[in-house]
């Protein structure tokens, strides 16, 4: 009977220890992008990972600005992943802002790290 009760403790043990490593690196995390469009038209706005292979809110979908107010949104993002954001003007990607409508265009300032703070400062989208 004790070996019987040692080997479903072992056996207990084993399995906790499988269960709580879950082999990722990464830690869940989130960071609020504060953006306010300054521009007379409504512009849309989407955030790429520069860590890994993702894009918020999804493949070909954007996030709507559609006046001047202060927009918060809170993307979950693995801790220190970097992430870039990208606005353009509604129906014409030549006009653009951080990364662009493609996440590929060249910025200054437009990337921020998950994890090093709870948001960004209020970022202007400008003429």
């Amino acid at each position: 009977m004790i070996t019987l009760r040692r080997i479903a403790i072992a056996v207990l043990a084993i399995a906790s220890i499988g269960l709580s490593s879950s082999g990722h690196t990464q830690s869940n995390d989130s960071i609020t992008f504060q953006l306010k469009s300054n521009y007379q038209y409504k512009v849309q706005i989407a955030f790429w990972s520069k860590t890994r292979n993702w894009v918020w809110p999804g493949p070909g979908r954007a996030y709507d600005l559609n006046d001047s107010q202060v927009h918060q949104i809170k993307l979950n993002c693995q801790s220190g992943e970097k992430i870039c954001y990208g606005g353009w003007v509604t129906g014409n990607g030549t006009l653009f802002w951080g990364v662009g409508a493609d996440g590929h265009q060249g910025c200054t300032k437009c990337c921020f790290t998950c994890g090093d703070g709870d948001h960004t400062p209020v970022i202007n989208l400008d003429n």
